[in-house]
């Protein structure tokens, strides 16, 4: 299900206040040029962003049977994609409460659905490793992402207009699909493999990532009205947990994994008058984790594979916002 409408509300909403902005009275106007335009205690930003990108994960190499027998597959032995190119609504807050320590707080969901496909590849034969034995494509007919991001910064060291801050936080990511009309072949000309679904669900697939991370970062006041930021993150312990249903097979996995993550941001805000601002950004973020899947075929326990995933999520960004 698309969400283009919401999506055109936001924007016209966002349009309309921007307009609204410029047309302030000249009393305001002149208030502004005595006042300081440094945020106040309290900043809170509505916004919308386009997010680009995908999460992918692979399957293979070491495996445990139900049994405990040991075995080793092909690696990788199966990969999925699934896409991240959605808008979201963002909502931002930020909290100065003495000059060197600050509060700030995002939320995120989105508001369009992908208009790429989740690719599943198979690998069955050992004896053309490089050649794709099983390819299906998944139309993503609904997708839930949730994003919460906290964090605590302390301004350490400030000369002139430069200033750096240093802090921790943490980032949850939630993403849960659903796809269908999915149309399955065999590109190495495999028997029985051929299949399309229609319109029914095939497959869901429920992805959380747990993100604590060490962030350190510069501001500069390039004009009074205008200051430039950037920061870089590490998150070096993540966890993440994921679910898939393969409906029409009655097959579940669910994989356990850990590993690390990179965030960087970019943004400038602009203020209109001495308490309405504009920010506009760009934030991209890479994970990389590895563990274990773990597979059931109906009720009935198949064992365990190594597993590892990658995203990769770049996004730019467009708020306007209040300085109390």
């Amino acid at each position: 299900m698309k969400r283009s409408n919401s999506g055109n509300t936001v924007i016209f909403g966002l349009s309309f206040g921007v307009v609204g902005l410029l047309c302030a009275p000249q009393q305001l106007q002149a208030a502004s040029a005595t006042q300081s335009y440094l945020p106040q205690q309290l900043d809170l930003a509505l916004g919308l962003e386009a997010m680009t990108g995908d999460t992918k994960y692979s399957i293979g190499g070491n495996a445990v049977l139900a049994n405990g027998t040991r075995t080793t597959e092909l690696s990788p032995a199966s990969t999925l994609e699934w896409p991240l190119d959605i808008w979201l609504a963002k909502i931002d807050a930020g909290w100065t409460f003495n000059p060197a320590w600050r509060v700030n707080g995002t939320v995120k969901t989105n508001l369009s659905d992908p208009n790429e496909p989740i690719i599943d590849r198979d690998w069955l034969t050992s004896s053309m490793p490089q050649r794709v034995d099983v390819y299906s494509a998944s139309d993503v007919s609904s997708l839930d992402a949730l994003i919460i991001d906290i964090d605590l910064e302390w301004t350490f060291w400030q000369q002139g207009l430069w200033s750096a801050y240093a802090g921790a936080g943490y980032q949850h990511q939630k993403f849960a699909y659903k796809g269908g009309s999915t149309v399955q072949h065999s590109p190495s000309g495999l028997t029985g493999y051929n299949y399309s679904s229609g319109n029914r669900t095939a497959v869901t697939y429920d992805l959380t990532y747990s993100m604590p991370y060490l962030l350190l970062g510069s501001e500069y006041q390039l004009t009074p009205q205008l200051r430039l930021t950037g920061n870089l993150s590490v998150a070096p312990l993540i966890g993440a947990e994921d679910e898939t249903l393969l409906l029409l097979r009655n097959k579940t996995t669910q994989g356990d994994l850990d590993g690390f993550a990179c965030l960087i941001d970019l943004s400038g805000i602009y203020y209109l008058t001495p308490w309405w601002y504009l920010e506009a950004g760009l934030h991209h973020v890479w994970i990389d984790v590895e563990g274990e899947q773990y597979q059931m075929l109906g009720d009935q326990a198949l064992g365990k594979i190594d597993m590892e995933a990658e995203s990769k999520q770049t996004s730019g960004y467009l708020s306007v916002g209040y300085s109390f």
